[in-house]
């Protein structure tokens, strides 16, 4: 099975864009967002049925190829190279782009997919097989016997957030259907200039036995939950909110299981898009890292009850985009994106447990149609960082799939904790 699983590499090449950068975009400035944002890779794939599209691979791979191409021109820094801690020169050198075919069916290998054999729809990453270090790029097709395709890539996350990669895929599955796209802005970078004393963070592998799950919240039992955090001045809390603070407190109960047995402090992270919160409001096509965080601590026993981290969760978002919200200048929002709360999201000691969550949900992701309808199934394709909630809508939009990576005892506890399985299933 596996064999038969295991994709074959036909090409390896470079894409560049169609038309040359204007000398006048050939220094893009990375916000000091982006130069807050960990040197690592968005790993994200699309799995589509292609049932009533083009089924000639040669036209498929062609067709991609073509209007990845058309579309690097809009996206120019993603086919550039970074230079230095605030800079990318978009010289052309274009993305990296893998070709490889399977003998299987993709509906099939969706049924019984687990996070190694997913890895292997993915591209390499950037440096195994002596590709440039410095590439933003890099995407791998797969196409399937059955005419099914998975699209793979990792995308630089100092240059683009889960907003900005939405708006770059469904540009280039436009232009794959003869739609035009928009150019971006680079307006991040006059709200967020960069800094020359601040040094790019690079993301370290974590150390320990990881383990990642993928946990289903259908829309039944997602109503449930909501049901069971309203109380008096939780009203109406959203799916995300009830999810995460859900899978935070299982989480603690199982590291405090498997460690002391007693509760140790901890910090819960919520990643938050500032694009529609940001006021002045930002260009449409704003293109780099406009995500920032807030955070909120436990220490009590009576704060990990479920309801009152649902209550914390919805205080301390309303709490920062009604700071964030307002017409501030530059160093105002600055200072207030590095408030107290932030500042435990950095916080080095080793007696806190720190958790963090970022969601997908609400993105545009799900309708990114290159010709073949929408995809059947998107993910995160990452192996995950110790302790990182990873969200996102179900194909149906109705329902929340959390990828969780923690420790393996931590993970052996958590999957068979049976206040998380009254809400959910596990794949």
């Amino acid at each position: 099975m596996m064999e038969t699983m295991k994709p074959e590499i036909i090409s390896r090449e470079t894409i560049k864009p169609s038309s040359p950068t204007p000398h006048s975009k050939r220094i893009y400035k990375l916000s000091l967002l982006d130069q807050l944002t960990a040197g690592s890779y968005v790993p994200i794939i699309f799995f589509y049925q292609n049932k009533e599209g083009n089924n000639n691979n040669s036209t498929i791979s062609s067709g991609l190829k073509k209007s990845l191409s058309e579309t690097l021109t809009h996206y120019y820094p993603l086919a550039g190279r970074i230079i230095d801690g605030a800079t990318i020169e978009c010289n052309d050198e274009g993305a990296c782009f893998t070709e490889a075919r399977v003998k299987s069916h993709v509906e099939e290998f969706l049924k019984h997919h687990e996070d190694w054999n997913l890895k292997l729809f993915m591209p390499d990453e950037v440096g195994r097989k002596g590709w440039d270090k410095r590439s933003l790029l890099i995407i791998q097709i797969t196409l399937f016997s059955c005419g099914g395709i998975a699209i793979g890539m990792r995308i630089a996350h100092e240059v683009a957030d889960i907003a900005a990669i939405s708006a770059f895929l469904n540009d280039w599955a436009a232009t794959m259907t003869h739609k035009s796209g928009k150019e971006i802005s680079a307006e991040l970078t006059r709200f967020f200039p960069p800094s020359d004393s601040v040094s790019m963070p690079q993301a370290l592998p974590d150390k320990g036995n990881l383990v990642r799950k993928r946990f289903i919240f259908d829309s039944i039992k997602l109503d449930k939950l909501k049901a069971k955090a309203t109380r008096p001045g939780v009203g109406n809390p959203t799916g995300v909110e009830v999810v995460a603070a859900l899978i935070y407190r299982c989480a603690v109960a199982a590291e405090s299981k498997v460690t002391s047995g007693f509760l140790k402090p901890s910090t819960f992270t919520q990643v938050v898009n500032l694009r529609k919160r940001i006021i002045p409001r930002l260009p449409e096509k704003s293109f780099g890292n406009m995500s920032w965080f807030y955070a909120i601590q436990t220490a009590e026993e009576s704060e990990m009850e479920f309801p009152a981290l649902v209550g914390q969760l919805k205080a301390g978002l309303a709490d920062f985009c009604d700071s964030i919200g307002k017409n501030l200048t530059r160093q105002e929002l600055i200072q207030l994106l590095f408030r107290e709360d932030a500042k435990a999201h950095f916080n080095d000691d080793q007696h806190i447990n720190k958790y963090i969550c970022t969601s997908w949900c609400r993105s545009s992701l799900y309708e990114a149609d290159f010709g073949w309808g929408k995809p059947i199934w998107l993910g995160h394709a990452g192996s995950g960082s110790k302790n990182l909630i990873c969200l996102n809508d179900t194909r149906e939009g109705d329902g929340i799939e959390a990828f969780v990576t923690l420790e393996q005892q931590e993970m052996a506890l958590f999957e068979r904790d049976e206040e998380l399985l009254q809400f959910c299933y596990l794949l």
